[in-house]
């Protein structure tokens, strides 16, 4: 029996009509863009997770789980990460 082919295109559509999927669904994807961006910014830093670990006093493993996008720490573990990186985070009106 053949698959069937699906476009995950269309199936987000199809579920971004249910306004609670599509609440949550906009917030993770604002979470994962977050993450994204103290990862790009440690890399150009030239920096090890270890190094990071170390300037914002958390574990290397919190570091590795956070840009594994495997957990989303606690908002002061999040804020010593970002200070340890030199950033400040603000937040802006969509």
């Amino acid at each position: 029996m053949p698959f069937e082919k699906v476009s995950i295109s269309d199936l987000l559509d199809k579920a971004l009509e249910d306004s609670t999927f599509k609440d949550e669904f906009h917030q993770i994807k604002s979470e994962y863009a977050l993450i994204e961006q103290i990862t790009s910014i440690r890399r150009g830093m030239k920096i090890t997770q270890a190094e990071l670990a170390k300037r914002a006093n958390v574990s290397q493993q919190a570091i590795s789980r956070l840009e594994k996008e495997k957990h989303l720490p606690k908002i002061d573990t999040l804020m010593r990460i970002v200070d340890g990186l030199g950033l400040k985070l603000t937040l802006a009106k969509r």
